[in-house]
């Protein structure tokens, strides 16, 4: 069933508020009166699509993540002409920019100081999930490490990304983690274009 628009536009607008003022106060501050009052919504609006502000925290949440995923999902690890050409970038790599610049406010909030720090487990477990499956099952010594490493740096790329103000765009974004994935931090030559 598709969304009405309207409900879609509150929501967007319920959530893009609580973003700005999770980096303002901190989540634990926000009220969900603070979020009617600056969203220019009344209480009654706010509760027929949230319980709370944690419910709402979930569910944005929960919509990154199903997002992620589905970009995930798409790549087709199995799929070994996908990745027969590894110095051109997987179409997925943009839409995953893409995706996090659409979401890019909550996304910086969320993962800031002043946010969520379980989000950002979810993240890794993803990511971990999503290395594990490129790795095909084979297992590498020091795994674990490998993988900590690399799920950190990545996330470490995002968020100077969302911290910066996102001013490079998703292909050139797209275009510097597979450059670094492929020939390291220190030889990836900078930005693409």
């Amino acid at each position: 069933m598709k969304e009405d628009r309207r409900i879609k536009r509150t929501r967007e607008k319920i959530r893009e508020t609580f973003a700005l003022l999770i980096e303002e106060k901190g989540l634990d501050a926000v009220t969900v009166k603070d979020l009617t009052e600056r969203a220019d919504f009344n209480r009654g609006t706010f509760y027929l699509h949230y319980q709370d502000k944690y419910d709402l925290l979930e569910k944005s949440e929960e919509e990154v993540i199903r997002g992620i995923t589905a970009i995930s999902d798409s790549i087709g690890y199995n799929d070994p002409s996908s990745w027969a050409d590894s110095a051109r970038m997987h179409p997925s790599a943009t839409a995953y920019f893409e995706f996090l610049k659409q979401h890019g406010n909550f996304l910086k909030a969320v993962m800031g100081p002043k946010g969520d720090p379980s989000f950002q487990d979810k993240l890794k477990k993803l990511m971990i999930g999503n290395i594990k499956k490129a790795a095909g099952g084979k297992t590498l010594p020091h795994g674990d490490y490998i993988m900590a490493f690399m799920v950190s740096a990545h996330l470490g790329v995002v968020q100077h990304w969302l911290d910066t103000g996102m001013k490079e765009t998703p292909e050139q974004m797209a275009g510097l983690l597979t450059a670094m994935n492929k020939y390291g931090p220190l030889k990836s030559g900078g930005l693409t274009s």
